[in-house]
């Protein structure tokens, strides 16, 4: 259990890596955020449409046909969707910030994004310690993978927390955190939830994360990002978002 919970807080600390890499320059403008905030969207966009969605899509065509399949992971999709409205309103009402206030503004999509990524890192660390558990070369392997795509996440969460807040510490902390959920997230999986935690039920949750995700990036961040600068800045930083994204994915 060791090595897997070592294996599986490597992956989460590049979260962190993430953060440093926009601490570096010591701060950040509308006009940098408004890209940061497209980044962030196609990231979210991107693990979405070119992992989360297809993997679960494949592993329920195993046994079933292609249209049930469609069917099974778009349902729950639209049930991920419906769970990101609910952290919108619930987890960051409306009535604490005003649309012209551009602070707080930004503070609830700071808020969201760390949200979503946590959801997303959850089941990222149950797979990882799971396999490492089975197999640690077949585990190293899956935790460079998740390290390498952890870092753009870190940057689009710290990104706004730092343009809020002012504070390295913070940007650095929240991106730190929201890391640290994936060998929580295997820790639990492993020791209190091993019955629970199935093969199929972490397939059924992928497509769940990805309708949060996308839900966040098109009503959330895209919008926030135009309103800071222009929707050139946060399309430029879409496309970053996704071409980083892909090109991890498609390496490893």
């Amino acid at each position: 259990m060791f090595y897997p919970v070592i294996v599986c807080t490597f992956a989460g600390l590049a979260t962190a890596l993430g953060a440093v890499i926009v601490l570096i320059p010591g701060g950040i403008s509308e006009k940098g955020l408004s890209v940061s905030q497209g980044f962030a969207a196609g990231v979210m966009l991107a693990v979405s449409a070119l992992d989360l969605l297809p993997e679960s899509f494949s592993v329920y065509y195993t046994y079933m046909p292609a249209l049930a399949a469609f069917k099974a992971v778009a349902s729950l999709f639209v049930i991920g969707w419906i769970i990101g409205n609910l952290i919108s309103s619930v987890a960051v009402p409306d009535n604490i910030y005003t649309q012209t206030d551009t602070v707080s503004a930004v503070r609830r999509t700071a808020i969201i994004t760390m949200v979503v990524m946590v959801l997303h890192n959850l089941p990222e660390g149950m797979l990882t310690i799971f396999t490492s558990s089975a197999d640690l070369s077949d585990g190293l392997r899956m935790a460079v993978a998740v390290a390498l795509h952890n870092i753009p996440e870190g940057m689009a969460i710290a990104s706004p927390v730092l343009y809020t807040t002012h504070s390295p510490f913070k940007a650095f902390f929240a991106a730190f955190a929201a890391g640290m959920a994936e060998p929580f997230g295997g820790i639990l999986a492993y020791t209190m939830l091993k019955d629970i935690i199935t093969p199929a039920f972490l397939n059924g949750f992928m497509p769940v994360v990805a309708g949060v995700m996308c839900r966040a990036a098109l009503c959330e961040l895209i919008p926030s990002g135009i309103n800071l600068s222009n929707i050139k800045h946060t399309f430029y930083g879409i496309i970053t978002g996704i071409m980083v994204m892909a090109i991890g994915l498609f390496l490893f």
